[in-house]
């Protein structure tokens, strides 16, 4: 039983993002435990929220069909934005305080860009574009069986007064599936997904979504 329990919920899967952010918090706590207890009971309590939210959920994913996009995260949809200018239709998402917050792949495919776009950690409403100065970080994905630039997907994490910490786990040039997680933001950042507007909307602001299970858009033939 107890090997069954440190197997589901402490184990450090591959590809699991934040586990140093883990250690480091658990260190901590270890030594504010050592220090002053009530501290230690505090740091202990930061520990166990970090893993909530870093938590991989163990669930079964069905294989998406070709030209359907899906949410990369467990939570809510923020905004739909159709940019007539580009072409390209935005759908913003954010996790909840207990959900994860590790992001995966929309779709299958290749990763071909990651960009960090270093600058402020400036606040802004959940249904309006973000300063151009905030700091950003984007990753550009290609879906499989497809080399058109024109139908990349593209997923930014914003910085935002809580959300300074953003990750990116995975490498340029990588192959991606819907099970893989690809970056992670804390504290629950807003997250975009940009896609061209060749796309049909399959859901509306307001929505829950579950990662690799609902459906964001479907490519129209």
């Amino acid at each position: 039983m107890v090997k069954d329990l440190f197997t589901n919920y402490f184990h450090i899967p591959k590809q699991q993002p934040g586990w140093p952010l883990l250690a480091i918090a658990g260190g901590l706590a270890v030594i504010l435990c050592a220090l002053y207890l009530p501290a230690g009971l505090i740091g202990f309590s930061g520990f166990i929220y970090l893993h909530i939210i870093l938590h991989s959920p163990r669930r079964t994913i069905s294989k998406l069909p070709s030209g359907h996009i899906a949410a990369p995260i467990d939570g809510q949809i923020l905004w739909v934005h159709r940019d007539k200018v580009s072409a390209r239709i935005t759908v913003r998402v954010r996790a909840d305080w207990l959900n994860s917050h590790i992001t995966y792949a929309p779709m299958a495919g290749q990763i071909d860009q990651i960009i960090w776009y270093d600058g402020q950690f400036t606040g802004f409403a959940d249904d309006a574009l973000p300063p151009p100065e905030n700091a950003r970080q984007e990753i550009a994905l290609t879906p499989l069986h497809s080399a058109s630039s024109e139908d990349k997907i593209t997923v930014c994490h914003h910085g935002a007064p809580l959300s300074r910490v953003l990750q990116s786990c995975v490498q340029e040039g990588r192959k991606v599936s819907l099970e893989m997680p690809i970056a992670l933001g804390l504290l629950r950042p807003k997250i975009d997904i940009s896609f061209p507007a060749s796309y049909g909307l399959d859901i509306y602001a307001g929505q829950r979504c579950l990662a690799g299970d609902t459906i964001i858009a479907k490519k129209e033939v």
